[in-house]
């Protein structure tokens, strides 16, 4: 502009005047603009190390982000009477989703196809627990009769085992503990009456809490099967413009992501439910499909749940099963065997096209979340693990794919500029 402006004045001088002169002349004369001082507050920047610089914008980060999810964390906590039942619903619908899908494809109304699905599903999992529970309560009877017998069986193991213990000093201890126990009883009487009372209007709230989250969990799951897509475009068309397809794009993986995972559990765990089940029957066990039943439950918490489950089954068949020590250990290796195929075999081949997880992340998430609300907790935190992985995933796809777009039209934007320059140049000329 400064060249502009002085070819301007050098046109506009008349015939006979002096020299014109030169642009060379006139930057000659303009003098440079004094030196900035450097305020104090840049002067202690610039003795800051660039690393700690760094680590402090870092810092200041993480904290503001680790004081937003623990006051989100916090205001569920309170809420969890609402987020639990959400979260239930939200997976119960993803396990459904495909043969409401399919009958609505079949010609069915999706109002009529969401309401079926539900009730036959419901009416599966309560006909399944009233069988279960009916043969607990039939098995009863017997589990006490071996338990006694199994109890028998030990103290006569203590008595002519390697330990070598006198009959008689086993009988005074047993006596020992039965004379504790009844004098702890008698001294606590008022303290047990009260507990007595707590545990019985605990128990009443936890029964309208239990009604109230059942018929959430049902109304939610109906509305996430009729209508899921539609709630998911209003939720995202809040985004702003450019997010919404990249959220709706990783939305839809997600959801992918989370129904095949979570009929890969249920096959999972009927594997393990119906392999140790066999076992459990086979070598005699009592109550051995209650405890069938409480390993298929078990499947749906990783790692833990497994566990858990199959050292239950051992501890019954210890104290419960004839020869009880070596109907243990072949309980035992049932279990590990079933575990091992499940996790070398089954898991690689139904996991590699659903979410992978690192153990590591599995065993924190489940202890975090039962943790927060206890068993429930613990069941649906590796099922968010994988929606918020799998989302992350697919929005880093997203990017990637369309990261040449994103160039072109930078390119665009920046010729449109330069174009938009040169003609701002010219214009003066003109």
């Amino acid at each position: 502009m400064r060249d502009i402006w002085t070819g301007m004045r050098a046109g506009e001088q008349p015939s006979g005047a002096k020299p014109r002169v030169t642009v060379k002349e006139l930057e000659e004369e303009v003098p440079e603009p004094p030196a900035k001082p450097s305020s104090p507050t840049k002067a202690d920047d610039d003795s800051v190390p660039a690393g700690l610089k760094i680590g402090a914008a870092w810092s200041w980060r993480m904290i503001v982000i680790g004081a937003a999810a623990f006051a989100v964390l916090w205001f569920f906590t309170k809420i969890t009477l609402v987020v639990i039942p959400f979260v239930i619903a939200f997976l119960l619908a993803a396990m459904f989703q495909p043969m409401a899908a399919w009958l609505i494809k079949h010609g069915w109304n999706r109002s009529l196809a969401s309401i079926l699905v539900l009730i036959s599903g419901l009416a599966a999992v309560v006909g399944v627990l009233t069988f279960v529970v009916d043969q607990f309560i039939k098995g009863v009877p017997e589990f006490s009769d071996k338990t006694i017998e199994g109890i028998k069986s030990i103290n006569e193991w203590l008595r002519s085992g390697p330990f070598g213990l006198d009959a008689e000093q086993v009988s005074v201890y047993l006596n020992d503990v039965e004379a504790n126990l009844n004098d702890w009883v008698n001294q606590n009487q008022d303290t047990l009456a009260q507990g007595a009372l707590d545990i019985g209007g605990s128990v009443l709230g936890s029964l309208v809490y239990t009604l109230t989250s059942f018929f959430l969990i049902l109304f939610c799951t109906y509305f996430f099967l009729r209508d899921g897509r539609p709630i998911w475009e209003f939720v995202t068309g809040i985004l702003p413009r450019n997010a919404v397809e990249p959220a709706r794009y990783a939305g839809g993986a997600a959801w992918s992501s989370l129904s095949q995972y979570m009929r890969t559990m249920v096959i999972v765990a009927l594997v393990d439910a119906v392999g140790i089940g066999i076992g459990l029957w086979i070598l005699d066990v009592p109550l051995w499909l209650p405890l069938a039943t409480l390993v298929f439950l078990g499947g749906f918490i990783p790692i833990v749940g497994a566990t858990v489950s199959g050292a239950v089954a051992v501890l019954v068949a210890l104290v419960a099963a004839p020869n009880g020590l070596w109907t243990a250990l072949w309980v035992l290796l049932i279990v590990l065997a079933v575990q091992q195929i499940e996790s070398n075999l089954l898991h690689p081949l139904l996991m590699s096209r659903a979410v992978k997880l690192h153990p590591l992340a599995i065993v924190l998430g489940v202890t975090a979340g039962a943790a927060i609300a206890s068993i429930v907790g613990a069941l649906i935190a590796v099922p968010i693990l994988a929606v918020v992985n799998a989302f992350t995933r697919a929005l880093s796809r997203y990017r990637e794919a369309h990261k040449h777009d994103d160039e072109e039209e930078e390119d665009v934007i920046s010729e449109g500029e330069e174009s938009v320059s040169r003609d701002a140049e010219v214009a003066p000329e003109a």
